[in-house]
């Protein structure tokens, strides 16, 4: 990950490239040449303790290898990845977990693999919409994680119901919306003990807080609600990010986790001021964090701003949904 990381902050013409990218290649195959013979190992070993631990490293490296496929933007490999780590996750559970209960190695390593997937999920239209759902939260691990949780009953509930399924359980908005206030309020008394290396990041943790609870409340409206019954809320929201963005004090801190209510809140901008500042603040976070699938994200960003008229979809989700095969990125 390190030289596929560096072989994205130089240009193809500087001397370290091209050793980089055939170190990132190489390596990256040694790790997939291996890693089914330490899958066939471990599924024979008898319960133990290390057996417990080359699990943990197994999914790990899963995990792993699913980051370095957002450099690569290869969806394919990313879900063959992501099933990866459910298999290991659930083999886990039920051949180990009986013996050995899961420790807080095996709780970040499970949580990871939940925010991957419901991330990944957010722009994969397949039939079925199976994410793995007794992932413990842990304040110490996941201080957003009540935030993903709701995105992926949302999610869920989306795919659910553009299948039309008439059997299952209706999710009301409004117990969303209690949800969404919980959250936040969960996360508000965290700032409050968490400790920060520096006095501003508590502050504009505070703000990022609220930036999130808006991108939920977005996209659950727009998932869950009637269409123009709750534009006014939606619209409140999303003056509310563009606010709390513009009192972020040092956008450092926490650049990696500003893509997702950008993205929301970019969806729901009309004015060229409010895109203009989606649009700075994307590139703000590429050029603080990284690219991954970043960019992708802004192209989609700038592709639904142009769609004009009363030929403009109701939410991006159906744009993207209509464009599968373009919109395959992750908005993280």
């Amino acid at each position: 990950m390190s030289s596929e990381d560096l072989t994205h902050k130089y240009t193809i013409d500087r001397p370290y490239f091209h050793q980089l990218k055939a170190q990132s290649l190489y390596y990256r195959d040694k790790v997939l040449s291996l890693l089914p013979q330490h899958l066939e190992r471990l599924l024979k070993a008898p319960v133990s303790f290390d057996c417990a631990n080359q699990a943990r490293f197994a999914l790990a490296t899963v995990l792993l290898l699913y980051n370095l496929e957002l450099y690569a933007a290869k969806a394919t490999q990313r879900r063959l990845h992501i099933q990866g780590a459910r298999a290991i996750i659930q083999w886990k559970l039920q051949a180990i977990g009986r013996h050995l209960p899961p420790d807080v190695a095996d709780n970040f390593l499970r949580y990871e693999y939940y925010f991957t997937a419901v991330f990944n999920g957010l722009t994969t239209f397949d039939a079925t919409y199976d994410v793995i759902d007794d992932i413990p939260i842990h304040d110490k691990i996941a201080v957003f994680g009540d935030f993903v949780r709701i995105m992926h009953s949302v999610t869920r509930a989306e795919r659910r119901k553009f299948s039309g399924s008439s059997d299952i359980e209706t999710t009301r908005v409004e117990d969303i919306v209690d949800e969404i206030e919980t959250a936040r309020g969960r996360a508000l008394q965290l700032n409050q003990i968490m400790r920060f290396q520096y006095p501003d990041a508590r502050h504009d943790f505070e703000h990022l807080t609220h930036m999130y609870y808006h991108a939920s409340l977005i996209y659950s409206h727009r998932v869950l609600s009637d269409f123009g019954s709750s534009n006014d809320l939606i619209r409140a929201s999303r003056d509310a990010i563009l606010e709390h963005l513009s009192h972020l004090m040092e956008r450092a801190y926490f650049a990696h986790d500003l893509v997702w209510p950008l993205f929301v809140c970019g969806t729901e901008c009309r004015s060229p001021d409010q895109q203009d500042a989606i649009e700075r603040a994307l590139l703000g976070v590429i050029r603080l964090s990284g690219s991954l699938e970043r960019r992708r994200v802004l192209s989609f960003l700038r592709m639904f701003w142009r769609l004009e008229g009363d030929d403009r979809p109701a939410n991006w989700i159906a744009v993207a949904r209509s464009r599968a095969a373009d919109c395959s990125f992750v908005i993280i």
